[in-house]
């Protein structure tokens, strides 16, 4: 007996960073001296008190039980107090942090839980290749805006077509930006808001690079900026800044 792929998971695109390391792989199998700029994999091992930390958990018979459907408490409150001290942010614990099973997976199924099909959503061009798997789950209408270097990367909002903007339910932001390396500065996001709110439109802030500067200049988060919690949300992930990709 065959089952075959349901008709949304053919619908998917083929995932780009496999056959990316594929043919890395196989460069490297000819001998060819690769410098690999595909997934953006830590060059340097965990933080030791945090691989030891985990060790501890692991031992502790406390942890061999299932989570809390919300997260830990103490973890959620963490990540307050984190985003208090990097970025002056105030979150309530309880009603504005969400834990994930990565930030990959909150911006692939977002979309699928936000979003009906036929709906619009505005994605980066270029961005991140994950972003169209959350439109072929969620079975919503794709709209791309160009990353332009006359721009610094940044979308023009003067330039979107009017009628996509109305139909639009969720904007996809990503900076410090892959694959450009451009970065936002708070007039931007003050910006977004703005426009946001006019149109009626959800942003999400796709803040994985957010531990990334160059310059002494510290990348700004998108919730620094007033009302940002009122039309969007910001995913930050631990892969980048502890170094935790696994």
């Amino acid at each position: 007996m065959e089952f075959p792929e349901s008709q949304v998971l053919q619908q998917l695109p083929k995932q780009f960073f496999a056959s990316l390391v594929q043919k890395v792989n196989a460069k490297v199998a000819s001998g060819a001296d690769i410098i690999n700029l595909g997934q953006g994999n830590p060059d340097q091992p965990t933080p030791e008190f945090v691989v030891d930390a985990l060790a501890q958990a692991a031992k502790d018979p406390a942890t061999h039980k299932y989570a809390q459907f919300r997260g830990q408490p103490e973890f959620k409150q963490a990540c307050a107090d984190f985003y208090k001290r990097e970025y002056g942010v105030q979150l309530d614990p309880e009603k504005e942090i969400a834990v994930l099973g990565g930030t990959k997976i909150g911006l692939v199924e977002l979309p699928f839980a936000l979003m009906n099909p036929g709906e619009t959503i505005l994605l980066p061009d270029p961005g991140y290749p994950d972003y169209f798997s959350g439109v072929a789950l969620a079975q919503v209408k794709l709209a791309t805006y160009p990353l332009l270097e006359q721009n610094n990367f940044l979308p023009d909002y003067s330039s979107f077509d009017p009628d996509v903007a109305a139909a639009a339910k969720l904007l996809y932001l990503n900076y410090p930006n892959n694959p450009t390396g451009a970065v936002a500065n708070t007039d931007f996001y003050d910006q977004t808001v703005t426009y946001a709110r006019d149109h009626q439109i959800g942003v999400v802030s796709d803040f994985a690079y957010g531990a990334i500067g160059f310059d002494g200049q510290r990348p700004v988060s998108f919730l620094q900026s007033e009302g940002a919690k009122d039309v969007g949300i910001e995913m930050y992930s631990f892969s980048k800044t502890y170094n935790m990709a696994g």
